[in-house]
């Protein structure tokens, strides 16, 4: 049970590496053809996560990242950890879906379309950046499932304050872009947590 709780959060990182390398693939006609893009600080910050991410994956598939001895601690931790890798997977592939069904690859990014609606439905509906909030997940996840302190404090120095900083970044753009659409959608759900209760518009 405890190697199986492992490879749950591996097959996580797994499956977020595969559609990092294939979103690459798709999204860099779309980015040419975008009417708004924005390339500075916020946008290199986040790109050198990318690779970081993919190198990481190949370290856990190769087996060469340490795993704890087994025991209660080390099968909490493998629990906890799986149970957040696999939320963030969740709520990516949600996010996906949502895009999908509205005919936008991923997200708007930081660049937006001629014809990019703003999307406020299904994952959009629960969080404005449901895709970062799953990255930040399976991050800590898999440092939680291996107790491993350099994944730890990588997910907490590097990987959440350059999110926070893409975010607010990519926001300022859809705020330019959709105005007060935007700024309304933004008042009733939240960045990266769900409001229990929303606000009034």
């Amino acid at each position: 049970m405890y190697e199986l709780l492992l490879y749950a959060a591996v097959g996580a990182a797994i499956m977020r590496s595969a559609w990092l390398l294939i979103g690459l693939v798709r999204v860099i006609p779309v980015h040419l053809r975008a009417r708004t893009r924005r390339w500075g600080l916020a946008e290199v910050l986040a790109f050198v996560e990318l690779p970081v991410f993919l190198g990481l994956t190949c370290l856990l598939v190769l087996q060469l990242v340490p795993v704890p001895a087994p025991g209660s601690a080390a099968f909490l931790g493998a629990a906890l950890g799986a149970a957040l890798a696999l939320a963030g997977l969740f709520v990516s592939l949600w996010a996906i879906a949502t895009t999908v069904r509205r005919r936008v690859i991923l997200d708007a990014g930081h660049f937006v379309k001629e014809d990019h609606p703003l999307v406020t439905t299904g994952a959009y509906g629960f969080v404005r950046n449901p895709m970062y909030l799953g990255i930040i997940l399976i991050w800590f996840g898999l440092g939680v499932a291996f107790q491993n302190a350099i994944l730890l404090l990588v997910s907490a120095a590097y990987v959440v304050p350059v999110m926070w900083f893409y975010i607010r970044a990519e926001e300022r753009m859809m705020s330019s872009e959709f105005g007060a659409q935007f700024e309304e959608y933004a008042r009733r759900v939240g960045r990266l947590l769900p409001r229990l209760r929303r606000r009034a518009v």
